[in-house]
């Protein structure tokens, strides 16, 4: 039997299934922790090997001596200085990174097409990862024209974010901001611009968009608004998806962002996976039945994936767990007809003559909405965390 490899914490892993990672934490009865492109996850030791770099991969392949070995080496690094110097761009932004949201940037920055819905859960920095994918782009000379277009409430934040954090120099397209087209096509003149969706989805604004030069990266915040609806074999799109179908073929790169985009309904989801990749499914039929090709266009961390850049959890852990109570006089009584649970089925001591009334609540004894609540519960207390 060959020799099991010993991982430890930081140390670079490949995964047949999850792809390159990183090792969080140590070993524990066979099985390591490890974040990857998909977040944490807890695998078996037998399942990884160590990664080796491009560098190690083509040094490893050199024949002859030492020398000659660490001569290739040294000449394949002196190659690599220029794009080393360029990835300083995600460190100058005065904030601090966290493991998903580099892991995510080199994920789009490095594929073709890009075009991508980011689903993470609400908290994860969704405009925090726009921000670095633009000044990845820019730093590779891939990013010249950029488009996000937002809800209305969210335009000035955008705004604040895109410039004063991130220095990306940001125009505001409106009535009420930096640039308006009264007098000209502002989206030929202009090459960054933060405009609602409210204001670009009118035919007239259309027109003037694909009347301009194509849009290196479109960003649509908030993508669960580009919805579609089928009625029978009649599909009504609203604006907000119309005005997206049009910018889809007028932009090399889509991101869409939304913490939400499914909404409970298979079409729509369909519907907005088809601005990515119209080829992917035939029918929300086939993309539930085939649904492991999401992962080709959508990144998808909660909060407990997230990690800290040493692999503790940003967030912490929710524990639910069952607690009996006690209810003196009419208590039992009460409560079963705030929850709804039929007489007889909240239990107390005195029904079954123990000593003292003492009321244990099943989980299967109320009704769903109930059940709901109750295990929501408060979170534990976690550690701040930019937007």
């Amino acid at each position: 039997m060959s020799e099991v490899a010993a991982f430890t914490p930081g140390q670079r892993v490949s995964h047949a299934e999850h792809g390159e990672g990183v090792v969080v934490d140590s070993e524990r009865n066979g099985y390591v922790r490890a974040f990857f492109a998909g977040g944490e996850r807890l695998v078996a030791v037998t399942a990884l090997q160590p990664f080796l770099s491009r560098t190690d991969r083509v040094v490893s392949s050199v024949a002859g001596s030492d020398d000659r070995r660490r001569e290739a080496w040294l000449e394949y690094e002196a190659h690599a200085l220029p794009l080393m110097e360029s990835a300083a761009a995600l460190t100058a932004a005065p904030i601090d990174l966290l493991p998903h949201q580099v892991v995510l940037t080199h994920r789009i920055a490095t594929a073709s097409p890009r075009r991508y819905l980011v689903a993470d859960e609400v908290g994860l920095g969704k405009t925090i990862e726009a921000a670095l994918l633009l000044r990845e782009l820019a730093s590779r000379g891939e990013l010249n024209r950029a488009l996000m277009v937002v809800p209305a409430g969210l335009v000035n934040n955008w705004h604040r974010e895109m410039n004063e954090v991130f220095r990306l120099d940001f125009e505001v397209f409106g009535s009420e901001g930096d640039v308006t087209d009264r007098k000209s096509n502002a989206f030929a003149k202009h090459d960054s611009l933060i405009a609602s969706i409210d204001t670009l989805k009118r035919p007239a604004r259309i027109k003037r968009l694909l009347d301009a030069p194509q849009w290196d990266l479109v960003v649509f915040d908030e993508a669960h608004h580009l919805t579609a609806f089928r009625n029978g074999k009649k599909v009504t799109k609203t604006e907000n998806y119309k005005l997206a179908e049009a910018l889809k073929g007028h932009a090399r790169d889509l991101v869409l962002l939304s913490a939400t985009p499914h909404q409970g309904d298979h079409f729509r989801f369909w519907m907005l996976v088809q601005l990515l990749n119209p080829t992917l499914f035939k029918s929300p039929e086939d993309m539930v039945d085939n649904r492991h090709r999401l992962n080709s266009v959508v990144f998808r961390r909660t909060k407990a994936d997230a990690c800290r850049p040493d692999g503790s959890p940003l967030f912490a852990r929710r524990w639910v767990h069952t607690e009996s109570f006690a209810m003196p006089g009419r208590g039992a009584h009460v409560l079963r007809g705030a929850l709804g649970v039929p007489r007889g089925r909240l239990r107390t001591r005195a029904a079954t003559g123990q000593p003292g009334p003492r009321a244990r609540l099943r989980d299967d004894d109320l009704p769903e909405n109930r059940r709901v609540e109750l295990r929501r519960g408060a979170p534990h207390a976690s550690a701040p965390h930019p937007r």
